[in-house]
C-alpha cells in the first residue's frame, strides 16, 4: 500500500511559534509564510483506499468508530454539533438529502415543489416505518417541525419557517410556510437537526427520554447507549432505501486525541475521527492504517464576545487580533499541511470568499496602540474558557504568552464540555475556541446564523455581535434566490464582519480521519453526514 509523507515541516512550524512567543516582532499582512508556501503541495487531500480487483470482502460485520466527545442527546431537536450529526444521520430521515455532489434531493419527499414565494409542498413516500414499526406520515412531519418552534436547545434551524403555516392536508402531503422568501429551504431541510420523529413515541416517553433511546426511520436503529463509553446502533433490516453492509456500529467516546490514535494501530477501533495533526504522518506511514484527510467547510478561530464588557470596544478586539501571530499558531495547533490559512470567516471551498481582505497581521506596536486609545494602556484581564484537549492546551499557552506581551493578562479556563456549552449559549464568557463547520454548504446562510443579532445566545453565534449594517446585508442574503447575486452580499457581509473584529482567524482545518487498512467504502464529505451503509472490511 503508497503510504504518503505529510508533516515534513512541522518542526520549522514549532520553531517558528516558539520564535514568535520570546519576544520577537514579525509583522503578517498575507496571511501565509513561507513554510506555508513550501509545503502547500503536501496538503492536498487524500482519499480512502479504494477496493482492488484481487481484494476479498471480508465477513467482519461491525465497525467501531471512535469520536472525541458525548453528544448531551440524539434527539434531533438539539445543538448540531458535529458527532451528534454524524449519529442522527445514521438513525433519522429528512425531507430531503444531500447527494455525492451535496445536491437536495427526495428522501422522505419523494418529490416537491415551491408553490409561491413562501410556500412550499412535499409529497412523501408511502413505504416508510419507524423502527418501532408504525408507519410514518404527515402527522409525524409536522409534528417534528411545530416542536421545534419553541425549541431551547440551541436548534435554530427552523427560525425562518413559519409555525402557524405547517399543514398535513393529507397523510402523505406536508406544506411548509416560511415568514419570508428563504433562500435556502432545501438545502436546511437536509439537515439531521429537521430530522422526522415518530409523534407518538415522544409524547409517550418525554424528549428526555427520547434523546437517550431514540426511534427514527433511518438505516440504522438505536440499540443502546453506556454514558461515557459508547452509543450502538444496527442495522435496519426494514429500512425503505440501500441496505446497510455491516450489521453493527459501535461509537466509542474516547476524548484523549492520543488514545485514539493508539487503540486505531492496535485494532481495537476501525476508524478514528478528529485524529491530531501531529498523528497524521504517524497514520499513513503505518501498514495497519491508512490516512484519509479531505478538505471540508470548517474553520478554527478565536471567538471574541462583543457584549463583554472588557471586548464591547472594537479597539480592544483588533488588538487583540494584531497581538496574535496566527500564523504560527496555525502551523503548531493544526499542522503547516493539514491546515490552510484562513483569510475570512468564509471557507475557501464556498461560493462568495473573499481572500482580499487586508489582514490584521502580527503587529505588537499597534496591539499596544490600540489598548491604550481604548483605555487600557495598563493592561486589562481577558478569561479563556476552553474544552482542554492536547491542541487546546496548546492554544491557551501560545495565547497567553503572545498576549502578555500587550500587557493582557489571559486567565485560563478549562471547562468541561457541558458546563462550557451551557456557559458559552448564555453569553458568559469572554473569548473562546471555536470551529464553524457550514453543514448547509452555504456561506450566506452560515454568516447567517454565526453574525445576525437575532442569533445571539444561539449555539451558532458564538461573538454575539450586534451591528444594524451587518444585520442588513445578511438580511437581503436569506431573500436572494439568485446564487451569483447571493455570493456578492456574501462579499460584502465579509467586509464589515472583518472590520467588527469579532474574531481572531487561526485555520481553515482539514479532516483527518484514520482508518484500519481493510475498510473500504467510506466517503468522508465535507457536511460530516457520514453514509457508513456502503462501508465493508477486505481481508
Amino acid at each position: 500500500m503508497k503510504k504518503r509523507k505529510l508533516l515534513a515541516a512541522v518542526g520549522l512550524s514549532l520553531a517558528v511559534a516558539l520564535t514568535a512567543c520570546s519576544g520577537g516582532k514579525t509583522t503578517e499582512t498575507s496571511g501565509t509564510t513561507g513554510a506555508a508556501q513550501e509545503t502547500s503541495e503536501a496538503a492536498k487531500d487524500v482519499a480512502p483506499i479504494q477496493a482492488e480487483e484481487d481484494e476479498k470482502k471480508s465477513d467482519k460485520d461491525s465497525m467501531i468508530v471512535a469520536m472525541d466527545r458525548e453528544p448531551a442527546s440524539l434527539d434531533p431537536n438539539g445543538n448540531n454539533v458535529v458527532v451528534k450529526r454524524m449519529i442522527d444521520n445514521c438513525l433519522y430521515d429528512t425531507l430531503l438529502k444531500f447527494d455525492e455532489n451535496l445536491t437536495p434531493v427526495a428522501s422522505l419527499a419523494e418529490s416537491w415543489e415551491q408553490v409561491d414565494d413562501t410556500t412550499w409542498k412535499f409529497n412523501l413516500r408511502k413505504d416508510v416505518k419507524f423502527h418501532d414499526g408504525t408507519p410514518l406520515t404527515s402527522k409525524d412531519v409536522l409534528f417534528s417541525f411545530k416542536r421545534l418552534a419553541n425549541s431551547s436547545n440551541g436548534n435554530n434551524l427552523a427560525d425562518h419557517f413559519d409555525p402557524e403555516g405547517y399543514e398535513a392536508p393529507d397523510d402523505y402531503t406536508f406544506i411548509l410556510k416560511t415568514t419570508t422568501p428563504y433562500a435556502f429551504v432545501e438545502a436546511t431541510l437536509c439537515s439531521p437537526g429537521l430530522a422526522i420523529v415518530p409523534e407518538a413515541e415522544v409524547e409517550k416517553v418525554g424528549d428526555d427520554a427520547f434523546g437517550r433511546n431514540p426511534v427514527g426511520s433511518g438505516p440504522y436503529k438505536f440499540v443502546s447507549w453506556t454514558a461515557g463509553d459508547s452509543i450502538v446502533i444496527e442495522k435496519n433490516e426494514d429500512y425503505w432505501g440501500d441496505q446497510s453492509i455491516l450489521n453493527t456500529i459501535t461509537f466509542r467516546i474516547i476524548t484523549e486525541s492520543s488514545s485514539r490514535t493508539i487503540d486505531l494501530e492496535s485494532g481495537g477501533i476501525d476508524l478514528a475521527l478528529s485524529i491530531p495533526n501531529t498523528d497524521a504522518d504517524r497514520i499513513a506511514e503505518n501498514a495497519d492504517t491508512q490516512l484519509i484527510l479531505h478538505t471540508g467547510a470548517t474553520d478554527r478561530y478565536i471567538a471574541l464576545n462583543c457584549q463583554s464588557d472588557v471586548l464591547k470596544d472594537v479597539r480592544v478586539r483588533q488588538a487583540l487580533n494584531y497581538a496574535t501571530d496566527s500564523e504560527s499558531i496555525r502551523q503548531v495547533c493544526y499542522g503547516a499541511d493539514t491546515s490552510e490559512p484562513m483569510l475570512s470567516v468564509v471557507p475557501s471551498t464556498l461560493q462568495g470568499y473573499r481572500s482580499d481582505l487586508e489582514q490584521y497581521g502580527y503587529d505588537i506596536d499597534k496591539a499596544k496602540s490600540l489598548l491604550e486609545e481604548a483605555g487600557y494602556g495598563d493592561g486589562l484581564t481577558v478569561e479563556f474558557k476552553y474544552l482542554a484537549s492536547s491542541t487546546n492546551n496548546m492554544l491557551a499557552e501560545l495565547l497567553q504568552q503572545m498576549w502578555g506581551q500587550v500587557g493582557v493578562t489571559l486567565e485560563l479556563n478549562p471547562t468541561e464540555s457541558g458546563t462550557l456549552t451551557s456557559a458559552l449559549n448564555k453569553g458568559d464568557f469572554d473569548i473562546c475556541c471555536a470551529g464553524t463547520n457550514f453543514p448547509l454548504m452555504e456561506a450566506g446562510a452560515g454568516l447567517y446564523d454565526m453574525f445576525h443579532t437575532s442569533s445571539m445566545y444561539s449555539g451558532n453565534d458564538r461573538s454575539e455581535l450586534s451591528d444594524p449594517e451587518v444585520d442588513a446585508v445578511l438580511d437581503q442574503i436569506i431573500v436572494t434566490t439568485d446564487a451569483d447575486e447571493r455570493a456578492k452580499l456574501v462579499e460584502q457581509a465579509q467586509e464589515l464582519i472583518h472590520a467588527d473584529a469579532p474574531f481572531i482567524y487561526l485555520a481553515y482545518t482539514k479532516s483527518i480521519i484514520g482508518a484500519s487498512s481493510k475498510l473500504r467504502g467510506f466517503d468522508p464529505i465535507p457536511t460530516s453526514m457520514y453514509d457508513f451503509r456502503t462501508v465493508y472490511f477486505v481481508e
